[in-house]
Parts: structure tokens; C-alpha cells; sequence
């Protein structure tokens, strides 16, 4: 089986195969606001402009959201696959090296329709 694969029925499929909803995956996650930032920045080239624009445009689930996403099928899965198929939008198109482009972040949130940043 070969082809591309929607990244929103990629979390879908995942959660469903884990028994888990999106709800108790973010429950776990960190509210606190030095946390998200600290997650934020190991997983994306941000400064300090482009970090504040992101996380004044997004709630601290939505934030959590995309930490989630890019940590699970973008940072520790290099081969850019799921099930055997692309991931789209494409890790190439999301990644340089281990760390997500905010170029990369505004394509992850527009294929989730979770928000925009500036």
C-alpha cells in the first residue's frame, strides 16, 4: 500500500488504535506555560518573536495539540510514514533536521484546523 494520508486521519487512526481520545492525551499534557514554551522550543526553530506570535495565537490546548503531533509523527518518526503511506503534509515539508520550520508549524495547524499564526 503506497499514496499520502491526511495528517488530521492520521491522529484519528492513532488514537483510535491506542483506545485513547484526544481529550485524555491532552489532559496529560503540560498547562503551564513554561512547560509548553520549553516543549515548544526543543521541537521548533523558533525565536523569540516568531515563539510569542505562536503562543499568543493559540490556546494552551491548541499548543499542546501541536506539540503532541509533532512530536509523535514528525520528530521521533524520520520516515515521514504512517501505515505505510506519506504523511501529508510531508515531513520534508515540516522538518530541517530534528526541529520543526515555523513554515512547518503554520502547514501542521491549517491540515489540523486548529488556528493560524502571523
Amino acid at each position: 500500500m503506497s499514496g499520502t494520508i491526511p495528517l488530521r486521519s492520521v491522529v484519528n487512526d492513532f488514537l483510535s488504535e491506542a483506545g485513547l481520545t484526544l481529550h485524555e492525551v491532552l489532559s496529560l499534557m503540560d498547562d503551564e506555560a513554561g512547560g509548553i514554551n520549553e516543549s515548544l522550543r526543543r521541537g521548533i526553530l523558533l525565536d523569540d518573536v516568531s515563539a510569542k506570535r505562536l503562543e499568543s495565537a493559540l490556546s494552551s490546548r491548541q499548543l499542546n495539540y501541536l506539540i503532541f503531533v509533532l512530536q509523535t509523527f514528525y520528530i521521533i518518526n524520520p520516515s515521514g510514514m504512517y501505515k505505510s503511506m506519506s504523511l501529508l503534509p510531508a515531513r520534508e515539508d515540516i522538518m530541517i533536521g530534528e526541529r520543526a520550520t515555523i513554515e512547518g508549524v503554520r502547514l501542521i495547524l491549517r491540515a489540523l484546523d486548529i488556528g493560524t499564526i502571523p
